[in-house]
């Protein structure tokens, strides 16, 4: 995906985004690379395809991810992005779709420092998942 110019592009621009970040916006800027660059899909002539590389080193999530129906699929929006929590260590119960991998470069084209300050204004959407159990930890 590096060699793809919009994705490279994006993940250079998120680069210099979390060096300026404070650490309590690196925690919301975390979920834009997360539902991306990690788990993210994107629809190519009607099909869904990922480009996430945490699903791609899961066969176990890169079926979950497509065929199962359990998890939410919802169109890529970055105030829900931001503003999703998740865990690393379940299979995602949400996933955010592109378009079309070029919506990452025109991320880059739009103040994601705003976007983070009204996200952090707004407050976490309600988790789709169990609390993690601490008990073992």
């Amino acid at each position: 995906m590096l060699t793809d110019p919009d994705f490279a592009e994006f993940t250079q621009h998120y680069g210099k985004l979390g060096y300026q970040a404070s650490s309590k916006q690196r925690v919301y800027l975390a979920r834009l690379y997360w539902f991306t660059v990690e788990f993210g899909l994107v629809e190519q002539n009607g099909d869904l395809k990922i480009y996430g590389g945490g699903i791609l080193s899961s066969p176990g999530e890169t079926l979950y991810a497509l065929d199962d129906e359990r998890p939410l699929r919802q169109a890529f929006s970055v105030d829900n992005v931001l503003r999703t929590p998740y865990r690393i260590d379940i299979m995602q119960p949400t996933y955010f779709v592109l378009d079309d991998i070029r919506q990452l470069y025109e991320l880059k084209q739009q103040d994601l420092s705003q976007d983070v300050a009204r996200a952090m204004e707004s407050g976490l959407l309600p988790p789709l998942f169990e609390p993690k159990d601490m008990t073992h930890a």
